[in-house]
């Protein structure tokens, strides 16, 4: 492991260029050569780069292990070979020898290790990037399972920090994106959360307490006797890696409702507690021979602010009225669009894009550049520049965390359970969520507000239009005037009873989508009524 400063720096950015090197190497030469020629070669560079970056991360070891489980994890994002090579840092990473080991123990607890413990295993279970996992027996015979920090770790801690930090200054120069400052203060203090053992006990508690009525959701008991700054013991809990797929078969277990109670287990941290385990790896999440979910390491833990949980479901009504104004508000009350007419104009744009391109029926977890082409969102380049984008868009500094937690759950999700869609628990969770506290009653009023304010602003329009015809303004010449305005009145009527009868039709529809009956059948009655009117409006007037 490379501890000096300046030697982690040069070997952290030359791993980097030699990657990015060779891919911009290949891409230039299929220019060339045409895509044959980059098709035989690419998984070729996809598995000597991932040999690559493994053989740097572990000697660099400390923060730099972080890399690359996240690397590993994102099986819908990056080259298949990265998963494959990159697997094993979820929980074998170097590990540090007993003695050292015992020397820490021994100091922060006070006591020698036979005092302490009836039997302490002396190979660890796991090791991590920042402590390494021991089993062992109390004297009054509970198995535990002790973390420990590594010797070097809080040295080794600033200076990859300092790396990082420079790498993201470096990000946020080039492509001018709002909000990157948070992106440092947020990694840096995870980091600093991770390497304090007694913060990390308090949030194991409180999130214990929060998910207790969740059946088949296990987060392991706290000795905080045990406990120190710098050493975690709590109980042992027995179980094998998430996607351990073979295992969970040859125990017959259901992996896509493994899946979705932990996507739920989630919506509960997130939306209804705002305080979640922000490190969902497979090496920190297990299932026993029941079917439980044990969840450990709670070093990163998120907190999502009220403001932001409140306006989760307000943007969702939000776009289910498709209401673009309300849109925009709730997005700017969560913190990702920046002040100004010029922010306010731009983000206008993008939400029209968004909501059609939402509304087209795209399946988001199978999303790919082609679906993109010839959409909204695809034409919204055209209109849109980088810089206006990158100038309107910020990042909210409770994004930070939490996007790297839904990166690795999904890819956690596409692994355990691949014909899984976590969109078919969010979607019900966020749909109670949106109708708690009158949420159906809020949307149908938004809509009808919309429509309404559409409908009666014609009257306005066309006395605007008259009056200044009647002052000379605009000169008409018609024929027929008194047909045409009893034709214009009759067909007025007509589109008044169609309009309401087309929204009555649409409440009914939303109503069954949020499982209401009784609204269903309200709106579906008047929408009869409305219909009957406009069929017997036609039949009168046809002539």
């Amino acid at each position: 492991m490379i501890t000096n400063p300046k030697k982690r720096r040069r070997k952290a950015y030359s791993v980097s260029y030699r990657v990015g090197w060779s891919y911009l190497r290949l891409i230039t030469l299929k220019k060339v050569f045409g895509d044959t020629f980059y098709k035989k070669r690419i998984n070729k560079l996809h598995q000597k780069n991932a040999k690559r970056v493994k053989e740097g991360i572990l000697e660099l070891n400390g923060l730099f292990i972080k890399v690359g489980q996240l690397i590993s994890i994102m099986s819908n994002v990056v080259p298949a070979a990265y998963g494959s090579v990159l697997e094993s840092l979820q929980d074998n990473t170097p590990s540090s020898n007993f003695e050292s080991t015992k020397e820490n123990i021994e100091k922060e607890l006070g006591d020698s290790l036979s005092n302490l413990f009836k039997s302490f295993e002396e190979n660890p279970l796991a090791s991590a990037s920042i402590g390494q996992v021991h089993k062992a027996v109390l004297k009054t015979g509970e198995s535990v399972a002790v973390k420990i920090q590594h010797p070097y770790i809080e040295e080794l801690a600033k200076i990859d920090l300092s790396i990082i930090e420079k790498l993201i200054n470096l990000g946020s120069r080039i492509f001018k994106i709002k909000g990157m400052d948070h992106v440092y203060s947020q990694v840096s203090q995870m980091i600093y959360e991770e390497l304090d053992y007694k913060q990390e006990a308090q949030s194991i508690q409180a999130i214990k307490k929060n998910c207790d009525k969740i059946n088949g959701v296990i987060i392991p008991n706290v000795f905080t006797a045990y406990s120190s700054n710098k050493i975690l013991t709590t109980a042992f809990c027995e179980g094998v890696k998430i996607t351990n797929t073979k295992k969970l078969k040859d125990w017959g277990l259901d992996q896509d409702k493994i899946a979705e109670k932990l996507v739920f287990t989630y919506c509960e941290m997130l939306l209804n507690h705002g305080v979640y385990h922000a490190d969902p790896h497979p090496g920190n999440l297990l299932v026993n021979k029941n079917g439980a979910i044990v969840i450990l390491d709670f070093g990163a833990v998120g907190y999502l602010s009220d403001e932001m949980r409140e306006n989760i479901p307000f943007f969702v009504r939000a776009i289910v009225s498709k209401d673009q104004e309300k849109v925009l508000e709730s997005l700017k009350n969560m913190g990702f669009i920046a002040e100004g007419e010029a922010a306010d104009k731009t983000a206008q744009q993008l939400i029209k894009a968004l909501t059609e391109f939402l509304g087209s029926g795209v399946n988001i977890r199978n999303l790919n550049f082609d679906d993109i082409k010839n959409t909204s969102l695809s034409e919204l380049r055209k209109n849109i520049s980088i810089k206006e984008l990158t100038s309107t868009i910020q990042v909210p500094k409770d994004w930070i965390l939490l996007e790297r937690t839904i990166m690795l759950l999904d890819g956690v999700t596409a692994k355990l359970a691949p014909n899984y869609n976590p969109l078919d628990t969010i979607n019900p969770y966020l749909r109670k969520l949106v109708l708690k506290n009158g949420g159906l009653i809020k949307i149908i009023i938004d809509v009808v507000k919309k429509q309404a304010s559409s409908l009666f602003s014609l009257p306005k329009k066309i006395s605007d239009f008259l009056e200044k015809t009647e002052n000379g303004e605009i000169e008409i010449g018609l024929k027929g005037v008194e047909k045409s305005t009893e034709k214009l009145y009759k067909g007025s009527q007509q589109f008044i009873f169609g309009l309401l009868g087309v929204i009555s039709l649409i409440m009914s529809f939303m109503s069954s989508i949020y499982e209401q009956p009784f609204y269903e059948k309200v709106f579906i009655t008047i929408g009869a009524v409305l219909g009957t009117l406009l069929v017997n409006s036609l039949f009168r007037n046809r002539k």
